[in-house]
């Protein structure tokens, strides 16, 4: 499958190789990716709109204020659209409108799915990095949609997959975010998840 990445920073350039290593025919894009060609062997590199173009999936690595810009121009109408995204200005101030939700508004052909948005870049890829199993949650106005997805993030090492229901679960998903944030200062470091515990 082609797989456009937006985004080349930490999250877009694990994504990416995660892709790249199973199999999927990968561009990555942003304004800095082909200044990184020597960290990324095997996956191409170009603007957002050429990964866009690119892929049968989009991928959204991006901060939700610069998503909602470079969307503009991008084609991702049709398309699974995964969004791992989250407002930066959502961890110190009131989230007014969840990036999941304005994405799809913006672009309502676009298939969108939220998920792995409250987690370490590096566990995103590599949930079994944790000495026990934790939860990622999903969440998707479309149903299809989300059962592939879903494919994707078992293939990425996920086995607890909670699905919240449709986008305005999103809310949730991206205060959990926020909350990581503080999380990360407290233990001193980024490499833990949430686990959901039922009975």
């Amino acid at each position: 499958m082609r797989i456009g990445v937006l985004g080349s920073g930490d999250v877009g350039g694990k994504i990416a190789k995660k892709f790249a290593a199973l199999g999927h025919e990968v561009m990555l894009g942003s304004p800095h990716a082909k200044d990184k060609a020597d960290q990324f062997p095997g996956i191409k590199l170009g603007t957002a709109p050429e990964a866009a173009s690119h892929g049968e999936w989009v991928v959204n690595a991006m901060e939700g204020a610069t998503a909602l810009k470079v969307l503009e121009d991008c084609a991702i109408e049709g398309k699974i659209f995964v969004d791992i995204g989250n407002f930066e200005s959502s961890i110190e101030g009131p989230l007014e409108t969840p990036l999941g939700e304005a994405i799809q508004a913006a672009h309502p052909k676009t298939r969108l799915v939220k998920t792995l948005n409250n987690i370490s870049a590096h566990l995103m890829v590599d949930p079994n990095g944790l000495p026990q199993q934790t939860t990622v949650f999903i969440a998707s106005n479309d149903e299809n949609a989300k059962a592939e997805v879903k494919e994707v993030l078992k293939a990425f090492g996920w086995s607890d997959i909670v699905d919240l229901g449709d986008l305005k679960a999103c809310r949730a998903m991206e205060n959990m975010a926020a909350a990581w944030v503080s999380i990360e200062k407290a233990v001193g470091g980024p490499n833990f998840n949430f686990a959901l515990v039922r009975s």
